[in-house]
């Protein structure tokens, strides 16, 4: 495995976000996300080291050069604070505090937020899924795309 698709699969191990690894590391939330699209190829050791001891691993590791060392592999109470910071979990907690109609903003705006590119980057399959049709049967080979409205000049 590459070691950028290391770094990224150790991060959301750990549950860090990019900017917990960047202010961890004292660079820019930008340079970690370079470092894990492989924009960044050539990481001196330096930062390596550094990278490692954040992501509690060693540097061979993330170079793909050997297997995650028990020893450096998260305890269970912190997979627990990992896990009770999640971010499903903090969404939790804040609508806990809501009352019904809060409760009910918050669900629209995430359903709106999942048909928004910007937040969802399967949002086409959750527009295309809000559309269909549930009410008809459709028999097998139909098709049912809109093309032939879309390509008649005269409709």
């Amino acid at each position: 495995m590459e070691i950028n698709k290391i770094i990224k699969r150790r991060r959301l191990e750990l549950g860090l976000t990019l900017k917990d690894v960047a202010n961890a590391l004292g660079i820019a939330e930008s340079t970690v996300s370079r470092y894990e699209s492989s924009d960044i190829q050539n990481m001196g050791i330096d930062k390596i080291e550094a990278l490692s001891k954040v992501l509690k691993c060693s540097p061979a590791y993330l170079m793909g050069w050997e297997d995650l060392e028990e020893e450096l592999k998260p305890t269970k109470e912190e997979i627990k604070i990992i896990h009770e910071n999640s971010y499903e979990n903090l969404v939790i907690a804040e609508m806990k505090k809501m009352n019904q109609r809060g409760k009910v903003k918050l669900l629209d705006t995430a359903r709106d937020m999942t048909c928004n590119p910007l937040y969802n980057a399967n949002y086409q399959l959750e527009v295309n899924a809000a559309h269909q049709r549930t009410d008809i049967d459709i028999p097998d080979g139909v098709d049912t795309s809109e093309n032939d409205i879309m390509d008649d000049d005269d409709f």
